[in-house]
């Protein structure tokens, strides 16, 4: 799988959505015999509905992972474990 909960991600190019970030928030059931994500988007989506085919602006979405491409970052640390005394 590319993804865990609380990653961060983008749509890969392969995906309606393509270059949309979002939050990995938890496995869902597969879909299309894919594993799956519940995952948060900051500003609203077009998708469609899988149960209906209707198509609208969501936030909350089912991804297959196939679609995702974590985002890592440099850590950060609230400490300076390097500093050097004068």
């Amino acid at each position: 799988m590319n993804c865990k909960p609380g990653d961060l991600a983008y749509l890969s190019s392969d995906c309606v959505a393509e270059g949309v970030i979002v939050e990995v928030i938890k496995a869902i059931p597969p879909l299309n015999g894919s594993p799956a994500w519940h995952c948060r988007s900051r500003t609203p989506v077009l998708a469609e509905h899988l149960s209906d085919g209707h198509i609208a602006r969501m936030t909350e979405l089912a991804i297959e992972d196939k679609y995702l491409r974590p985002i890592s970052g440099v850590p950060v640390h609230d400490e300076e474990h390097d500093e050097v005394t004068a």
